[in-house]
């Protein structure tokens, strides 16, 4: 009887599941690395923004300059973080577009690589079940099973 490895539906199942899970992991990483990039992008401007308000901020000599010049400083950072807020849906869109397009151009064939597994599986169960009815029917009285030797099973 042929393994289970060696049946060509279950490998054809078995590829398509892992070419699904494959396209799944580099539409993901993808978005990973995407996400990455605009955190990084926001640091920077974060960053910049800060050097370039705490320059400002020591080259003030009164003190109520200082807390308006502050108090202006702020408008740049909301808009970096409303922007950040802005691409951000737009990654997870687009991310969970990915999954979804990746999903829809592998499920019909994983469907009919397992049907076709299933199919095999149940017509290779079929079969082994006739070729044990055949040996038992053959050498023993009806009704009583043959032992593991192939003898007529006798109780002790």
């Amino acid at each position: 009887m042929q393994s289970l490895a060696n049946n060509p539906a279950f490998r054809s199942h078995v590829e398509t599941q892992i070419n699904f899970f494959t396209e799944l992991a580099h539409r993901s990483f993808d978005a990973a690395r995407r996400l990455s990039e605009l955190n990084l992008r926001l640091g920077q401007q974060l960053m910049e923004d800060a050097i370039e308000t705490g320059r400002q901020m020591l080259s003030c000599t009164d003190p109520y300059q200082v807390s308006t010049l502050a108090m202006k400083r702020m408008e740049p950072l909301v808009q970096h973080l409303r922007a950040y807020q802005q691409q951000l849906a737009a990654l997870a869109a687009g991310a969970q577009a990915g999954l979804t397009q990746a999903a829809e151009a592998h499920l019909p064939e994983a469907g009919r690589s397992a049907a076709a597994l299933a199919d095999d599986v149940a017509r290779r169960s079929l079969d082994a079940g006739a070729a044990f009815a055949s040996m038992q029917g053959q050498g023993s009285e009806p009704g009583r099973p043959n032992g593991p030797n192939g003898s007529p099973y006798t109780p002790s």
